[in-house]
């Protein structure tokens, strides 16, 4: 059974909360402020004669904010420690897909503003203005180009589309943003009004550029790389945990010296034929301080249903830790620990880390059978060395009367845990689950920042 040492190294959280978001949205600030006064100096001063003139500012302007988000739309996904420490990687995924829908809005205000603006200064026609643009005006087509594929990537982004997609697919057509973001600066530089005869301005935005590209070249490469330098990851072997969950255990050098927290995730990618070119999240199911990271999971798609098949002393790159599901949430003395089906894979050591400070902790495990239960033995174990209760929630052994598919209904949760007003509630599991599980406790009367979830989808 993995083992939790006492003062295991753990990533310094410089940036975390409150103070973290605080120092964000000052650079965000300082940023748009920058820009918005060097576009002012450059043509914002000239003044709104027009309705034309008014249009093509309404264009420019949209344009500077839209191309500065895309800017931070990467940054949000660079995988960057100190985002992730401020906001955790399910916020910062909300934020990236709100980001990516104004962008589109923006960009699409910024194309119809113009293009109208300047027909009305032409005297043209809005077809005839789009031909004027496209014949004499460079960039423009690679510009167009561009609009159309971030409109795409964020059309297949939605849920509905999300869903029917594989996530090789989907991972694939967003590699194709990187190439509209290089297309859109290059329109901006050439044709922008307020870049032409504005070196401060091209100064200050290829500055920005190149933090962003250096930012995604050392987190999203170098340092990956680096780690897999250091402690030269490899799979040691495969194991099952229950009938379809599965357990993957990664060897190397050092590895009990990882900075990492209990229910906190990694990004894996294993260097073999079929899998090198994609990382996945998955969670790890073992705490700091063991000879081996360990992760848990079953089959829910085309890249885990190959997992069994992997070969002991693959290489692995590992990145990681990320996420804020982890003893540093628990405010309380008591906890809630709430698990759906492989949803349990973090449950398990945050229930150990939580259970050694002394924290009063209840386990509720929600499987469809009684033969998907993983971690059995180690519960018992934490049961008998902790005083951890764990209830197993089994379609059907539920108790006589109760309706089983509403476990979660206020009561037969507050039947199951008569005290859960006294616990900070961490759940991880389908959405569906911890959707109704969210409502419940909110509807019980539950403060939100006691409530800690952890999300399964891409």
């Amino acid at each position: 059974m993995p083992a939790v040492e006492q003062g295991s190294a753990v990533p310094a959280r410089r940036f975390a909360g409150q103070a973290g978001r605080d120092i964000v949205g000052a650079v965000f600030n300082a940023n748009l402020a920058a820009i918005l006064l060097l576009w002012w100096v450059g043509s914002g001063h000239d003044g709104v004669k027009t309705g034309a003139d008014a249009l093509n500012v309404i264009g420019r302007v949209t344009a500077l904010i839209g191309t500065y988000l895309v800017l931070w739309e990467l940054l949000l996904m660079a995988r960057i420690p100190w985002l992730d420490d401020a906001f955790g990687m399910e916020g910062l995924v909300v934020l990236h897909r709100r980001n990516g829908f104004l962008i589109i809005w923006l960009l699409l205000a910024h194309g119809v503003a113009q293009t109208i603006g300047y027909a009305m200064d032409n005297g043209y026609g809005i077809l005839q203005q789009l031909g004027d643009f496209i014949d004499h005006y460079d960039g423009l087509v690679p510009a167009i180009a561009a609009l159309v594929v971030l409109i795409a990537v964020a059309g297949l982004s939605m849920s509905a589309a999300r869903q029917r997609l594989s996530y090789q697919t989907w991972y694939f057509i967003h590699l194709y943003s990187y190439l509209a973001i290089a297309l859109a600066f290059a329109h901006e530089l050439t044709v922008g009004i307020d870049f032409i005869r504005a070196p401060l301005s091209v100064a200050y935005w290829w500055a920005l550029y190149a933090v962003v590209a250096a930012a995604l070249l050392y987190y999203r490469v170098a340092r990956p790389l680096l780690r897999y330098d250091r402690h030269r990851f490899r799979v040691e072997r495969v194991e099952r945990e229950a009938h379809e969950a599965i357990s993957i255990y990664v060897s190397g050098r050092d590895v009990a010296t990882m900075p990492f927290e209990a229910g906190q995730f990694f990004l894996w990618r294993f260097l073999d034929g079929t899998r090198w070119f994609e990382a996945h999240p998955f969670s790890l199911s073992s705490g700091p301080g063991a000879r081996h990271l360990r992760f848990t999971t079953k089959s829910i798609g085309d890249f885990t249903a190959g997992l069994p098949q992997l070969r002991r002393g693959t290489p692995v790159i590992v990145e990681g830790p990320f996420g804020l599901f982890t003893r540093e949430a628990c405010r309380s003395t008591k906890a809630l620990l709430v698990g759906g089906g492989i949803g349990i894979a973090p449950i398990r050591p945050l229930a150990e880390v939580l259970a050694r400070d002394g924290v009063d902790v209840r386990v509720l495990y929600r499987c469809r059978r009684q033969r998907d239960i993983a971690f059995r033995g180690e519960f018992d174990s934490l049961e008998s060395r902790f005083g951890v209760r764990v209830d197993y929630l089994v379609s059907n052994r539920g108790p006589q009367g109760w309706i089983h598919a509403d476990w979660f209904q206020q009561a037969n949760l507050v039947r199951l845990v008569p005290d859960v007003m006294e616990r900070d509630v961490f759940i991880c599991g389908p959405h569906g689950m911890t959707r109704q599980l969210v409502h419940t406790l909110r509807a019980l009367g539950m403060a939100p920042d006691r409530i800690h979830t952890e999300a399964f989808d891409f």
